[in-house]
């Protein structure tokens, strides 16, 4: 049976819970809440990267399913390809540093093998073919499950097809972020490539607490900074006008925004599951309420017409 067949249709991202110079301090208590709360909501996928807090997120993540026995009930996702030196974060997938980095990643979350194991980034430094028969080798062994891969672009993604089959897709994806749709998407459909999406909020600002009343002050952590030039008009007034419709939508689920902006993600075709940070048990439970109920076909019109009108004001303000 393949370890896709029971996937719930929303994961967590534990980046957060390892606590870093992106996201500040996290609680280990709060970090323990949050896993549990994700698990109670029927969510049995957690992906993780050594890079996330330096190694903390997957020692973390290790004793959260031991002291719990959830190990085989959960599947399990990490990555290989960023390394750290103090402050610096440096590429390398060589087959020494892949080798050396799961034995590592397997110590820190005490498990014998991973359900899937990710490239984090290509490495410009490293061939593709060599990454590619090392993952093979290491799926050989059966010390992963699913080979995937994070971040690659469609002409990367192709490249690596050549060398080793891919199981998995992680990749950012959003309402308002749509670029997957032009070549991955179908190309995945067709070579039954796993597509898991991460940033299904859009970093933050599809849950419109920054945009509609009463609004939140955005953070002034790296991740929003990321997304700068959305806060600043005339992106910000299209941005909050889109948010408000999507919004009458959500009320009309009894929903929040970011409830059905999640539902609506995971929903798209050729989508297996969104990822969803979260550093709260709050959070995961409010996450959660997005699982187990449909968008009808005529609101999923009316979210990608907004989609739609959106992207043609901002392209307009482009040409100015």
């Amino acid at each position: 049976m393949s370890i896709f067949t029971n996937l719930s249709k929303l994961g967590l991202g534990t980046w957060a819970l390892g606590g870093d110079i992106w996201w500040g301090k996290q609680e280990d208590r709060i970090s323990n809440e949050t896993m549990a709360a994700a698990v109670s909501s029927g969510i049995n996928f957690f992906d993780t990267a050594p890079v996330y807090g330096r190694g903390r997120s997957e020692r973390l993540i290790g004793d959260f399913l031991r002291k719990r026995k959830l190990r085989d009930k959960m599947i399990l996702a990490t990555k290989a390809g960023l390394s750290w030196e103090g402050a610096k974060i440096y590429h390398d997938l060589s087959e020494k540093k892949i080798l050396k980095e799961i034995d590592e990643s397997r110590r820190r979350l005490q498990t014998d093998y991973f359900d899937i194991y990710q490239v984090h980034w290509p490495d410009p430094n490293t061939p593709i073919p060599e990454t590619a028969r090392t993952f093979q080798k290491l799926k050989d062994k059966g010390i992963i499950k699913a080979i995937g891969l994070s971040n690659f672009n469609f002409l990367q993604l192709k490249e690596f097809s050549k060398f080793s089959p891919v199981d998995s897709l992680q990749s950012e994806y959003s309402l308002f972020n749509r670029e997957l749709e032009k070549d991955i998407i179908p190309y995945c459909q067709k070579n039954n490539i796993k597509i898991l999406t991460y940033s299904p909020l859009y970093s933050g600002l599809l849950t419109g607490k920054f945009f509609l009343e009463p609004r939140e002050k955005v953070p002034e952590d790296r991740i929003r900074q990321t997304k700068k030039e959305e806060f600043e008009e005339p992106r910000f007034t299209i941005n909050r006008q889109a948010l408000e419709n999507l919004n009458k939508i959500a009320e009309g689920y009894k929903k929040t925004l970011a409830q059905l902006m999640l539902n609506w993600n995971f929903s798209q075709p050729g989508i297996s599951l969104a990822i969803a940070g979260a550093r709260t048990p709050e959070q995961a439970r409010e996450n959660s309420l997005s699982l187990g109920w449909e968008i009808s076909q005529a609101d999923m019109e009316k979210i990608n017409n907004i989609s739609k009108i959106r992207e043609a004001k901002i392209k307009e303000f482009k040409k100015r």
